[in-house]
């Protein structure tokens, strides 16, 4: 097989693979006459944004079959992930300059090398794992980072929409500017001597590498079972479970906020 027949089999292998990543949520627009008509709405399918009457939307399978019970017109879009073109790092060199996506085995590598070049004030804790068995990775900083000190603790979560990936990266730059700071800038290193730090980048890595671990293209809102994990938490509306069974990765994120006395999140 040529180089060209190679090029183009790997490409379609990877159009099909977003393809099927994206197929599991589907994205749509409507319109309302109010936003009071939201407040039910809300409760069946993941909305992303209001304009003059005109919303945009996610919805599962189920939740688009319960969304059409309700009536409304719909039009169904083309999927936001597939509409730009994702510039992945090549090596970790490239995620130097903070303008790439790093690969899923780069992202893992890059939050280790953290506690390996910083082991005094940093930390990686895995606190569990996702539906198709990927890590969510936690990095602990503060001073004294094996200690369990009488210091309050604060939590930086992004990216539990799959698919919004800027704060993914704005985390592990965090990460980078509080670990590299520490100990010349003044303000940065009072935080870290003053407080414990959780960062996760990454909260459902399996929604921002649905088509593979290579990409962040394709990338979906919902995680791998095709819920959306941020209505998956405890509601005092809308119950334990609001859209419906518990995600493992909802529970991993529980274990994690009773086992740590988080002041702000």
């Amino acid at each position: 097989m040529n180089k060209i027949a190679v090029f183009a089999v790997t490409l379609l292998v990877a159009l099909l693979m977003t393809q099927a990543a994206v197929a599991k949520e589907t994205y749509f627009r409507f319109s309302v006459d109010s936003r009071e008509e939201l407040s039910k709405i809300t409760r069946i399918i993941s909305i992303d944004n209001v304009k003059d009457g005109i919303v945009h939307a996610y919805a599962n399978e189920k939740e688009l079959a319960a969304f059409e019970e309700l009536g409304y017109d719909y039009e169904i879009l083309p999927h936001p992930s597939s509409l730009v073109e994702i510039q992945m790092a090549s090596d970790a060199k490239d995620l130097e300059d903070w303008d790439t996506y790093p690969t899923y085995e780069q992202y893992v590598a890059m939050m280790y090398q953290f506690e390996i070049d910083y082991p005094a004030i940093c930390q990686i804790d895995s606190i569990g794992h996702t539906v198709d068995g990927r890590g969510l990775l936690f990095a602990k900083i503060s001073d004294n980072v094996g200690v369990e000190e009488d210091e309050p603790e604060v939590m930086h979560t992004s990216t539990m929409h799959g698919n919004e990936t800027t704060g993914y990266v704005l985390c592990l730059r965090l990460i980078d500017s509080i670990l590299t700071s520490y100990g010349t800038d003044t303000y940065i290193t009072n935080l870290v001597d003053e407080t414990e730090i959780w960062i996760c980048p990454a909260a459902n890595p399996d929604g921002t590498y649905a088509s593979g671990n290579h990409t962040v293209s394709g990338a979906t809102r919902y995680n791998a079972n095709g819920y959306d994990l941020n209505r998956n938490f405890p509601c005092p509306v809308n119950g334990p479970e609001p859209n419906g069974t518990r995600q493992i990765e909802t529970q991993f994120m529980m274990n994690f906020a009773d086992a740590h006395s988080i002041v702000i999140a």
